[in-house]
């Protein structure tokens, strides 16, 4: 069940980075971040409402899991997500994906450190892998102009810029990852924790960037289509977060962020072949993504 649960989670998020795309393009992200963060409050709450009315005996809290459940939403639905919808618009679904591919490493690290983990040398070596690979997905090919020689690559701090959001999103969601899987052995509940978390990245957005006042009013001057993208966002994300919080309920969590973060191999693919978006997709970030895949591969199975 555990494995289902974690192949789930790959689908949904493999769909929301499309529908990023496409809501950004409708509505600006500031606006738009905060309606999926509202509907992952909404569509979670409307899940625990079904779930209490349909379960047989009363919820048991566990305060000390529920407390944990609130800061992973901080690093999960606000840092993570929010560097994630913004390494989307700048590096575009398939190349975010691929980076977004090593959160299993940035997750066994900080199991590492923070719950006494001890890493040996081939994990050593598979996270090299993984950052190599990292490299490679954000590296762009020469460009050429008809009157001249080929131009030199964008600036290494350009660069940077670039793939910052998706490291941080990447580092962000690993720490609410291990905080999860702490609480999720100690309260299985991963509805609630979803919701928790959801509600835990609201308020954090709601207090270091807009204020609520006038939100409904925003919400309905905008883009009708931008609004409904971005509401799809928000019922995909709280999905998946749900499903390898369960996920991890049955299989290590390390594993279970391992398949859900498997993005490339839908995204790529499907970017590539079905839509036709090239955004810069070439042998190299091919290779990038499959030493990526690779290096996580190891870090879980070895």
């Amino acid at each position: 069940m555990g494995d289902g649960l974690a192949l789930v989670a790959l689908v949904l998020f493999a769909a929301n980075a499309f529908v990023v795309r496409a809501a950004s393009r409708r509505l600006e992200q500031g606006l738009g971040f905060l309606v999926s963060l509202a509907t992952n409050v909404v569509a979670g709450g409307a899940l625990l409402a079904g779930q209490l009315l349909l379960r047989p005996e009363p919820l048991r809290v566990d305060w000390s899991a529920a407390a944990m459940f609130l800061v992973a939403g901080v690093f999960s639905a606000y840092l993570g997500r929010r560097g994630y919808f913004r390494s989307v618009e700048t590096l575009g679904p398939s190349r975010a994906s691929a980076v977004q591919a090593a959160n299993p490493m940035f997750t066994m690290v900080f199991a590492w450190v923070l719950l006494g983990q001890a890493l040996g040398w081939a994990d050593v070596a598979a996270i090299l892998v993984v950052v190599l690979g990292v490299y490679l997905t954000n590296r762009r090919p020469d460009r050429s102009t008809p009157s001249g020689p080929p131009q030199a690559d964008e600036p290494a701090r350009q660069r940077l810029a670039l793939l910052a959001p998706a490291v941080v999103a990447t580092a962000s969601y690993g720490l609410g990852n291990v905080l999860r899987g702490a609480a999720v052995d100690d309260w299985t509940e991963p509805i609630a924790g979803g919701v928790l978390g959801a509600v835990a990245g609201t308020a954090a957005y709601l207090a270091f960037h807009v204020s609520p006042r006038g939100f409904v009013a925003r919400v309905r001057r905008a883009d009708r289509r931008g609004v409904a993208w971005w509401t799809l966002t928000g019922g995909l994300t709280i999905g998946g977060q749900m499903s390898v919080i369960g996920s991890a309920a049955h299989i290590d969590v390390a594993v279970a962020v391992a398949i859900s973060s498997a993005l490339p191999m839908i995204v790529i693919p499907v970017s590539v072949i079905v839509l036709r978006i090239r955004e810069a997709v070439t042998m190299v970030t091919v290779l990038g993504a499959a030493l990526i895949t690779g290096g996580v591969a190891w870090l879980v199975v070895w």
